[in-house]
């Protein structure tokens, strides 16, 4: 395996933190989108799963995350549109990097949303789409007022801070929960108001055009997630044309489902998954 580690330059001249793990003789590649608050880096594991399959790994970090950020991340961006862009552009370096093989697309969390707006709006080709506890539908108990407050705070004052996520509902184990609250990299304070919009607008984007979602499609949640809705991926399950769909719900499984106590399980559905698609 070779790691590689540079930078690129979106449209808009930002620049954003991009690594991969190359293998030998790939059977496939994948981009990986990292959630909201977290990085690149968190998915290691995962990475060397797949690498022992033979699929080779592209990811980054995305506007407002990790590395990509000058200074401590803020987790802002102007607009999802932006991300969705820098997601395309990436998806076709991995095809121009690892040609002839197919090419797969990762989200979790906000990652798994935005994987999917992109799938709706640039239609690209890709063997097979794989998401984790997927930001489809708002979690239960959002508040309506809050939300309506968000789009005018999100227009006036976008980087006023408007919710906090709870770290002890991405696992069930407390070593996992210390280590992300520890992590230097992931931003743990409440969420800039534009970026809030910005994912709510997405959600009700993919929710009116679910029906449109027509590739392979893997869909994993945990059925204890309290921080994105496990019914956003049982309606994208139902509503997606794809003729290739698995939804897989974990019963008990907190938000960060490669992280919990069911990980082999997950882990080895994901590289099997790829494998009997190449």
């Amino acid at each position: 395996m070779k790691h590689l580690e540079t930078s690129y330059t979106a449209h808009d001249d930002k620049k954003l933190y991009l690594q991969a793990w190359m293998v030998d003789s790939p059977i496939a590649s994948m981009l990986l989108v990292h959630g909201l608050g977290e990085h690149s880096n968190r998915y290691l594991h995962l990475v060397e799963k797949l690498n022992e399959t033979n699929i080779s790994v592209f990811s980054f970090d995305g506007r407002g995350h990790g590395k990509s950020v000058e200074g401590k991340p803020d987790a802002y961006f102007d607009s999802y549109q932006d991300y969705l862009k820098d997601i395309d552009a990436l998806f076709g370096k991995v095809k121009s990097y690892v040609p002839g093989v197919p090419a797969f697309l990762y989200g979790h969390s906000m990652g798994g949303g935005l994987v999917a707006a992109y799938v709706l709006d640039f239609k690209p080709e890709a063997a097979g789409v794989i998401l984790s506890s997927p930001a489809i539908k708002e979690a239960e108990g959002t508040s309506k007022l809050l939300m309506a407050i968000g789009g005018i705070m999100s227009k006036y004052f976008p980087s006023f801070k408007v919710l906090k996520l709870d770290a002890s509902k991405i696992s069930t184990i407390p070593a996992e929960v210390e280590k992300y609250l520890n992590d230097p990299l992931v931003y743990t304070e409440p969420i800039p108001a534009r970026t809030a919009n910005e994912l709510l607008l997405m959600m009700r984007n993919i929710q009116e055009r679910a029906g449109e979602f027509n590739l392979p499609l893997l869909l994993i949640h945990g059925s204890a997630d309290g921080l994105t809705n496990p019914k956003g991926s049982e309606m994208l399950a139902e509503k997606a044309k794809s003729k290739d769909k698995t939804l897989k719900i974990i019963p008990s499984g907190y938000h960060e489902l490669i992280n919990d106590s069911d990980r082999e399980e997950v882990l080895e559905l994901i590289c099997q998954w790829i494998k009997n698609r190449t």
